[in-house]
């Protein structure tokens, strides 16, 4: 049952490895239909030998999880796939909501057999409830583990954004007070920053190019991102559209608003520090220095009474 246990551990990882190192639905859209022209246009005894030539994973593997991604999701209810897709926009999309729910099938189902395993093979004796217990628990963790690593992304995503909003209201500040249009503005936002800004911009100004209204371009950016800061500049920026107020002075203020708050975020951690602080110091620090200044005299103190 051991080599069978390492070798469910060793499945489980390269399945997981496999899935969080997948390429983005942009890439593997490219690859099919470039595969398809190639295909097409070539001779059919070439086409086969170029696609025996492929290797093992995108030959074999890759068909056949996206198989199992699409069954899955075919059966997963409209109302989880659609908090999925939210979720997994909110964290930039680094996979597709079937490969999603799919990564979550396959871990519970992995864990499920390693927790049967080891059930059969160090709680045979113990009691139903016990082993039923510990295999539904392992078969849990699969499931959520995914959705761990997504509120992690999405969290570090919001914090990203958090921190450059201050310098993007500048820029797009300076940017409209020297003549450009607001959209103009956004276009060079997402031209100087960096990821996630850089994205969440080139978003909207994708959609104000294919004929969507303003405000509701505006709508989809806060949306998508849930940021508190980001919805306020939004609901600035449309109500000012609305009523026809010059948008730099709406930028300046929302500029020196959200420096204000970073402020005001910065001086919270830094007064929150002393309090993480201790207990590090009451486990780890004040021993050692116990230890190095009262050890010398302890073992003065026992050589004595000896």
């Amino acid at each position: 049952m051991v080599p069978l246990m390492l070798g469910l551990v060793f499945l489980s990882f390269t399945i997981l490895t496999y899935i969080l190192m997948a390429p983005s639905a942009d890439q593997v859209a490219i690859w099919k239909r470039t595969s398809e022209i190639r295909r097409h246009t070539a001779d059919p005894e070439v086409a086969e030998d170029a696609e025996l030539g492929l290797p093992f994973v995108q030959r074999v593997l890759e068909p056949l999880f996206e198989r199992l991604y699409a069954y899955v999701l075919r059966y997963t209810p409209s109302g989880i796939k659609d908090t999925y897709r939210r979720r997994l926009q909110q964290a930039g999309r680094p996979m597709e909501t079937a490969q999603f729910v799919g990564l979550k099938v396959i871990l519970a189902g992995v864990l499920l057999v390693m927790g049967v395993a080891f059930n059969l093979l160090l709680l045979a004796g113990s009691g139903l409830g016990m082993r039923v217990l510990s295999i539904v628990a392992l078969a849990g963790l699969g499931a959520y583990f995914p959705d761990f690593w997504l509120s992690r992304k999405i969290t570090d995503r919001q914090k990203a954004l958090e921190r450059a909003l201050p310098e993007v209201m500048d820029l797009l500040s300076v940017s409209v007070e020297a003549g450009l249009g607001f959209d103009g503005a956004i276009q060079k936002v997402a031209e100087k920053f960096r990821e996630p800004i850089a994205s969440e911009f080139s978003g909207y100004l994708k959609e104000i190019k294919l004929g969507k209204a303003r405000a509701d371009a505006l709508r989809g950016l806060a949306d998508r991102n849930s940021l508190p800061d980001l919805q306020t500049f939004v609901a600035s920026i449309i109500q000012a559209d609305q009523l026809g107020v010059s948008f730099a002075k709406v930028l300046r203020v929302q500029s020196e608003q959200l420096r204000q708050k970073r402020r005001q975020r910065a001086e919270e951690r830094a007064a929150k520090i002393p309090i993480k602080i201790m207990l590090p110091l009451v486990l780890f620090i004040f021993p050692t220095i116990f230890i190095v200044i009262l050890g010398p005299a302890v073992i003065s103190i026992a050589k004595n009474f000896m």
